[in-house]
């Protein structure tokens, strides 16, 4: 808090700032710091405040009648009235203050001149200040060895050193070079979340270098995939319609019997484990208890996926979530809005430090009414997880007058402007003809990625490259752009290491490379 202070006249006009440069003398700053002390410590308030101010003032005009004083000379200086006028304990806190922000400026250290012109580069590549804050915010990631993040050169140049690891002298040096430059200049763009993970993320699961994903969930294992999936970074596709969910086992009531504690281990694995781990002991009738003491606190720092750790509470909220959710069920199975309530709540975990980091878009019947009206009124008050999500109806044919009055009454009704529209059977008529045959038998449980912009098949992947298109382009640059992002995309497609997911995922993203 600042207060309203009086300048008094004064021949002071100018001082000298630490960098040694001269700035307006103005005496509301020395007011507003004793002000500040004086309430920290609570011995005065504005008016004695201003009135040690004023007394400094005039020292100082005694002492520098002909030269200029210093910041740290104006300090010294309160730090002696403030002693002489009986205020001890400002005083002390005063100094101590003084102290520890002189520690912090002696830890600055001065950009380095490679870091300088780094920068300078990186700059140069931006045809406007809100793609480069853009950047800083979501790409660039932070290099611990150089207390830093990383500039818009390094970062195009971590993706390049992946792709040669991965792709080795298939290209050649020319070819690394153009889409180097395609991709600092902007002209291309690969997988924006491949271009953020390349390196260690994206070395020890793949699935860290694709931006969207679709499933059908219809096995406990599958809750543990989307869970990893959204944890990795990757958006989530996934079905809650009645054909998916019946395949879930039936829940058996609770016999009393209870599993030995499950230790949950500290990374995307173990808290993917730990979640199957309790749904299949729910499902079965039993019961856990979870061990979460090798769980990072909030707030430490995630090497490998950047961010900050959220520490074990929104994993003990989601296991505690689904444990009432499954027990309220026993002798029955989870409806649709039970299974989209879990995952949207699987989704809430993967929130750090303030930020949302998972994409979800729910896809359920037409006639769902459960799921029509899941976002009715204050659902975020009363289930504020199902924010997480984007929802959609399934139209698996043209329907009726009165079955399509229904949906849109019900969505003017909610005023949140869902459920949207997935139009399933028009899919077809959609499709490029090369992947028309072989998409064919997957039609009745395919959907889309969050963004509704691709049709994927179950555990299928989004492989995502770009051409940005410019007003001063022409056929022939248009063309280059296009052949480059190819390039981009089929490397990218041989990206198929899914250690921890099912086969299936592999299978998937295997054969959609060859018939792409």
């Amino acid at each position: 808090m600042n207060i309203t202070t009086s300048n008094k006249t004064t021949v002071l006009t100018q001082v000298i700032k630490r960098d040694r440069t001269v700035v307006p003398f103005d005496q509301s700053k020395i007011t507003n710091a004793i002000f500040k002390a004086g309430q920290a410590t609570g011995e005065f308030g504005a008016e004695i405040a201003q009135q040690l101010s004023d007394e400094v003032v005039k020292i100082l005009e005694q002492k520098f009648e002909h030269e200029l004083p210093s910041v740290e000379q104006i300090q010294d200086l309160v730090e002696t009235v403030l002693i002489k006028e009986n205020w001890a304990k400002t005083a002390k806190a005063y100094i101590l203050y003084r102290n520890e922000r002189a520690k912090i400026r002696a830890q600055k250290k001065p950009v380095p001149e490679e870091v300088r012109k780094l920068a300078h580069a990186s700059k140069s590549y931006f045809r406007n200040t809100l793609s480069e804050l853009i950047y800083y915010r979501t790409y660039s990631r932070w290099l611990p060895e150089k207390g830093r993040r990383e500039t818009w050169v390094e970062t195009v140049d971590r993706y390049i050193a992946f792709m040669r690891e991965n792709l080795g002298e298939r290209l050649t040096h020319a070819d690394y070079t153009e889409l180097r430059d395609a991709i600092l200049k902007q002209e291309v763009m690969p997988s924006m979340r491949l271009l953020w993970s390349a390196g260690e993320a994206a070395r020890k699961t793949n699935v860290a270098a694709y931006n969207c994903s679709y499933i059908a969930p219809d096995c406990l294992k599958d809750f543990g995939e989307i869970m990893y999936i959204l944890m990795c970074g990757t958006g989530v596709g996934f079905s809650v319609e009645q054909q998916t969910i019946h395949k879930l086992p039936q829940i058996k009531k609770q016999i009393g019997k209870k599993r030995s504690t499950f230790v949950i281990e500290d990374s995307k694995e173990g808290w993917a484990d730990a979640f199957v781990y309790g749904l299949e002991a729910w499902f079965s009738g039993e019961d856990v208890q979870f061990d979460y003491s090798r769980i990072r606190p909030q707030g430490a720092r995630l090497k490998t996926m950047g961010g900050r750790a959220s520490g074990p509470e929104p994993l003990r909220a989601l296991l505690d979530f689904s444990r009432e959710r499954i027990l309220q069920r026993q002798g029955r199975r989870l409806s649709t809005l039970d299974v989209h309530d879990i995952i949207c709540k699987i989704g809430e975990v993967v929130v750090m430090g303030g930020v949302r980091r998972s994409a979800l878009i729910s896809l359920s019947d037409l006639d769902d009414v459960d799921m029509r009206h899941a976002k009715d009124g204050a659902f975020y008050i009363s289930h504020p997880e199902r924010s997480m999500a984007n929802n959609s109806a399934i139209y698996n044919e043209k329907p009726t007058v009165l079955e399509f009055l229904d949906e849109w009454l019900a969505l003017i009704k909610s005023s949140s402007g869902e459920r949207g529209i997935f139009n399933r059977s028009g899919i077809l008529g959609q499709l490029p003809e090369r992947r028309r045959e072989s998409f064919a038998s997957y039609l009745s449980t395919c959907g889309t990625n969050p963004c509704g912009e691709i049709i994927l098949r179950s555990k299928q992947f989004c492989n995502l490259s770009e051409v940005v298109a410019r007003a001063e382009d022409t056929l022939e640059t248009l063309l280059r752009k296009i052949r480059l992002a190819t390039i981009l995309g089929t490397y990218q497609a041989t990206l198929t290491n899914f250690p921890y997911l099912s086969p299936e995922w592999k299978k998937t993203a295997k054969k959609s490379a060859c018939s792409a």
